[in-house]
Order: structure tokens, then C-alpha cells, then sequence
């Protein structure tokens, strides 16, 4: 027997609520199948599919779309005057425009969904929502003074109706607003009733949330034994729960609680569990975090290739957070630009119904009426379809000239960010490098030490230069940037009068940021140390650079006519500055390097470009 319409209705929404604890895609596609069902009904099933679209695009980041369907829901829930649905549609609309920034327009929501839930006085409703604009209040808009009335209100109805849990979770929030005001015995003693109160009701997010709000409040007031007792008492609970992130976070901390501690053997030990983790769930946030803490962890403890080595793993998963972030925000664009397609197909359909309602109507007139009013209709619907197209093209038009500005406001948007990315980058790699520097430069004078700095900061300087004068900020000429940089040499070692001369035969080769820099600084501490070491008694000599592409690979030749290496020689077991450097930025680059005395120093690397 084939199943009713409400049944199929009824099926979907079993559907949408089990996959929605297990897959949201699936749900969501459940979610879309029962709306074609019951189409532009105003129903309460209706109402169920929009609100649940609606939590599905929060939880997928996708505010625009959460805020269209919860609208949607919105609308739907007045229709049928039905006030809980009212109050529950501003409620999630005010969550969906915190998530999206906008909290004047989340305030009002909730403020108006406060109104509706104390008018049919339904208690819990109340709890939630009170506690919803606390927080707003407190951690967004950084009003301490009126979050701490709206929290103490739900705190004192939490209690009243014996909701135990949200009484647990509030006060969890409390005690972090006392930490940002620094007024930790406070923050202590809520924090510690949170969590009585959360073991009590199985509340585990809460409990692991005052552990490590509680380990934070010790470290600031330098009791590190206490902080790793509650750091760990979190990590326990983690570890119970399988939080594969979280435990990342935790592992990190004792880290560096125990690096405070200055036990150098326990801290390495949580900081190479806090790597195995955050490479196991590959999550880049947490990547990230713990590459830059074993960056200033190498850097303390004097192991500067290391450090060096984790600030350019760093760079490279902020690179990849960066372009996700730059994808989100142009899916955004795309999903604001298809919902306002939408609306207005929506508004086109509502129309289309208007006229086919009055056309039924002027069925029922007389013979005589009908022809005379067919006549009216036929001269006012040729009126409107002309003023209905002209206003069409005219909607196309200004659609289209608006997407345009939208688009090319974000795209520069979106470049001026990858520019500024790019500029704080490199500025960690200058310094880091200037940190190099003083520690390899015991033996060298002053006026040595400042020549080399200013060759790393010009190779750097000169990159940057053509980035700004290019309109590609992904590419930049190899050539052009070798011309700027080989300038700079005749300039400021005074090639001429040493009788120094540089020749250079580079293909048509373009390369981006992540390869330019490292190639860039590569080249420059070759030609410095030939320029320096490979010329006696002012003889003078030549320098010949040569670059190649051939399909993915470049190959970069660089070769002197000067003395040549030792006949021992082993770049590998060179202690020298530059020699390391090089070395370092090939192996960043995948790349290879050869070096030989032919009979003058001659260095061949060869790298993969990503077409």
C-alpha cells in the first residue's frame, strides 16, 4: 500500500532528527526532501523543516542560508499564530547573527523572544534565552554590568524551577567573566560550584570547562602545581570521551606549564604528545598552535635549526587557514547572491498566483461582463507584462552591476588581507633570521654582521616591492626579481671597482610567494658568500646564475670562477650560517641541492612547481 502524503512527511522528519546527531548532510538533505512535500504550505511541519535547515547551516558555518530559513520559520509560525514558534524563530535568528557579528540586530532578537516566552510564561524557554543575552552581553559586546543582571536572573529561575544543569552551565560563564576582570577569587569559588553541580547532573562539557578555567586562574597567579592538577583532571574526562582536539589543547598546556617549571624533560614529553595528536586528527587549528609553541620551545632552549624548521611548518598551516578562510568567505558571497535569486523567484511565483485568483473570479460574471472584463484584463495584463518586463530587466541589471561591486569589494577585500598576511609572514622570517644571525656571528665585525643583515632584509624587501607594483599577488617574474636583487650586490659590495662581474640567462619562469622567498634568499646567501670568499687578492671574477623550467621542475644553477670548495667538503656537516640556510630553505622548498668545485664553487638545485 503506497504511504500517505503526512506519512511521507512523518518519515522525513524521523529521518532528519536521527541523522542529525550522526551526519548533517544527510539530515539536511532529508530536511530539503520533506519541504518539496509539503511545498509552500504553512504548517507546522513546515515549520519543523525550516527551523532544522536553519541549525544544520549554523553548525556548517553557512550563516546566510541559517538566517534565510529561520526567517523563513519565522514567517511560517506567524501565519499560523503560533507564539512558542515565534519566540523560538527570533531565538535562532539572534544566534544565527552572533555567529555572523552582528549583535545589535542578535539583541533585538532575543529581547524580543524574551517578551513572547514571559507573556505564555513557559520558565525554561526563559532560562535559555536570559542566559543567551548574558552572554552577549558579557562576551561580546564587553558589557560585564548588565551580563551579570541577565545571568543572576537565570541563575535565580534555573534554581526556582530545579533546572540543575543551566544552573551549572551559567555559572560556569560567571566565573569566566570574573576571570576577565581579573578578580579570581571570584572566579574561583563560582567556578567551583559549577562544577559540583555539573558532576552532580553528568554535565561533563561544564566540568572539563571549569577544570581548565580553573588551571588558567592558577597559572596567572604563578601556582603551577595546582594548574597541572586541573589540567590534568580535564584531560582525564578528554581522554574518557574520545575529544581527539580537545586533548590536543590540554597536552599543549601542560607543556607549557611544565616548560614554566623549567622540567625540561616532562614539558618535551606533553609537547610531542600535543604534535602526535594534532597530526593524527589533523585539525589545523590545533596544528598550528602547537607548531608555534615548538618554535618558541626550540628557541628558548637554544636549538635554533629546529625552531626554525617549526616556524616555517607554522607559516605553512597558517597559509592553509588563511586560503579555507578566503574559500568560506567567497562561498558566502555565492550563497547570498543565490538567495536573493530565491526571494525574488518567490516574489515572481506570489504574482503569478494574484493573477490566476482574479481570472477565477471574473468566471463567475455574466457572458457580457466576462467579454468586457476579458477585454480590461487582456489591456491591463499587456500594461503589466510590459511594466513587469521592463522592471525585470531593469531588477537583471541592477542584480548584476551589484554582484559585480559585491564581488570586486571582496576580492579586495580578500587581497588586501593576503597582502597583509603575507607582509606579517615574512616579518617572522626576517626576525628569525636576524636571531640566526647574532647567534652564528661571535667572530665578525660589526660592519660584517649589519652587511648581512641588510642582504636578508633586501632579498626580502625587493620580493615585496614587485608585489605591490604587480596586479597578481599569487605570482611574481623570476627575472624581475633576480634583476632587483643582483642590482642590489653591484650596488653595495662595489662589483666595478672590484672587478666583479654578475651575468644571469633566466627563462620565463613565474613563481609564487611560497617559492619566491625561499629561492630569493637561497640565491642571496650563494652570490654573498662567493662575493666574500671565493675572489683573492682582488683578482677578481665572474658569477654566472642560469634558471630553467622544464614542465613541472625549475632547476637553478649557480656557479664562480673562484677558488672552489675544500676537496672534503660536505654541506651537510657545514656549521656555517649560510651554508645551513641554504640547506634549510631547499628542504622547505622539496627540493635538492648539489654542490661541486668545477673548479669554482657551482650549486644546482632543483624544485617541483605546482601547476
Amino acid at each position: 500500500m503506497t504511504a500517505s502524503k503526512q506519512e511521507k512527511i512523518e518519515i522525513y522528519k524521523q529521518l532528519v532528527n536521527t541523522y542529525s546527531k550522526i551526519e548533517i548532510e544527510k539530515a539536511l538533505d532529508y530536511a530539503r526532501q520533506g519541504l518539496e512535500l509539503v511545498k509552500d504550505e504553512y504548517t507546522k511541519d513546515t515549520g519543523f523543516f525550516y527551523l532544522r535547515m536553519g541549525n544544520f547551516y549554523n553548525a556548517k558555518s553557512e550563516h546566510e542560508k541559517a538566517l534565510f530559513y529561520n526567517k523563513k520559520m519565522l514567517e511560517v509560525a506567524k501565519r499560523l499564530q503560533y507564539k512558542l514558534g515565534v519566540a523560538k524563530s527570533y531565538q535562532n535568528i539572534g544566534v544565527t547573527y552572533v555567529k555572523m557579528g552582528n549583535y545589535n540586530q542578535a539583541l533585538d532578537n532575543y529581547l524580543k523572544a524574551l517578551k513572547i516566552y514571559e507573556t505564555l510564561e513557559e520558565e525554561n524557554f526563559i532560562v535559555g534565552i536570559t542566559g543567551n543575552i548574558g552572554s552577549l552581553y558579557s562576551c561580546r559586546l564587553k558589557d560585564d554590568e548588565n551580563g551579570l543582571i541577565y545571568y543572576n536572573k537565570a541563575l535565580t529561575l534555573s534554581k526556582k524551577i530545579g533546572n540543575e544543569k543551566f544552573r551549572a552551565h551559567i555559572l560556569g560563564a560567571v566565573g569566566e567573566m570574573y576571570m576577565r576582570q581579573k578578580e579570581f577569587e571570584k572566579a574561583k569559588n563560582v567556578l567551583a560550584e559549577s562544577i559540583s553541580i555539573a558532576e552532580k547532573t553528568n554535565y561533563p562539557e561544564v566540568i572539563i570547562s571549569g577544570y581548565n578555567n580553573l588551571s588558567q586562574i592558577n597559572v596567572e597567579e604563578k601556582k603551577l602545581n595546582e594548574a597541572i592538577e586541573y589540567t590534568k583532571k580535564a584531560l582525564k574526562i578528554r581522554l574518557e570521551r574520545g575529544s581527539s582536539e580537545d586533548i590536543t589543547l590540554s597536552y599543549l598546556t601542560l607543556g607549557d606549564i611544565y616548560d614554566k617549571l623549567e622540567n625540561i624533560k616532562t614539558a618535551t614529553f606533553y609537547y610531542d604528545k600535543a604534535l602526535l595528536a594534532a597530526t593524527e586528527t589533523k585539525a589545523l587549528p590545533q596544528l598550528s598552535r602547537v607548531y608555534q609553541a615548538l618554535h618558541k620551545y626550540s628557541n628558548k632552549k637554544m636549538e635554533y635549526k629546529k625552531s626554525y624548521e617549526y616556524l616555517l611548518k607554522y607559516n605553512t598551516v597558517k597559509d592553509s587557514l588563511f586560503s579555507e578562510e578566503k574559500h568560506k568567505q567567497l562561498r558566502e558571497i555565492q550563497a547570498k547572491f543565490d538567495l536573493e535569486n530565491k526571494e525574488k523567484e518567490v516574489e515572481i511565483l506570489t504574482k503569478e498566483n494574484k493573477i490566476k485568483v482574479l481570472e477565477n473570479e471574473s468566471q463567475r460574471t455574466t457572458q457580457i461582463v466576462l467579454i468586457t472584463g476579458l477585454v480590461a484584463l487582456i489591456i491591463v495584463l499587456v500594461t503589466l507584462l510590459y511594466a513587469y518586463k521592463n522592471k525585470q530587466k531593469t531588477n537583471r541589471i541592477l542584480a548584476e552591476k551589484n554582484s559585480k561591486i559585491s564581488q570586486t569589494l571582496k576580492d579586495r577585500e580578500i587581497l588586501l588581507k593576503e597582502v597583509h598576511h603575507r607582509v606579517k609572514n615574512n616579518l617572522q622570517i626576517v626576525s628569525s633570521l636576524l636571531s640566526l644571525q647574532d647567534k652564528f656571528s661571535e667572530h665578525k665585525s660589526a660592519a660584517e654582521i649589519l652587511q648581512e643583515i641588510q642582504d636578508k632584509i633586501q632579498a626580502m624587501a625587493i620580493i615585496h616591492e614587485k608585489l605591490y607594483k604587480s596586479n597578481d599577488l599569487s605570482l611574481i617574474n623570476l627575472q624581475t626579481y633576480l634583476d632587483g636583487l643582483l642590482t642590489h650586490f653591484k650596488t653595495s659590495y662595489q662589483l666595478s671597482e672590484r672587478n666583479i662581474t654578475i651575468d644571469r640567462t633566466i627563462e620565463d619562469i613565474n613563481l609564487d610567494m611560497d617559492y619566491l622567498v625561499p629561492c630569493g634568499l637561497i640565491v642571496n646567501e650563494i652570490i654573498a658568500n662567493s662575493i666574500k670568499h671565493a675572489f683573492r687578492d682582488n683578482q677578481g671574477g665572474q658569477i654566472s646564475i642560469e634558471a630553467s623550467r622544464n614542465k613541472d621542475q625549475c632547476v637553478l644553477t649557480i656557479k664562480d670562477t673562484g677558488v672552489g670548495f675544500p676537496e672534503d667538503f660536505e654541506i651537510e656537516n657545514s656549521r656555517s650560517l649560510g651554508m645551513q640556510l641554504i640547506q634549510g630553505l631547499t628542504q622547505q622548498i622539496n627540493g635538492s641541492i648539489h654542490i661541486i668545485s668545477n673548479p669554482g664553487a657551482y650549486y644546482t638545485i632543483a624544485f617541483n612547481i605546482a601547476t
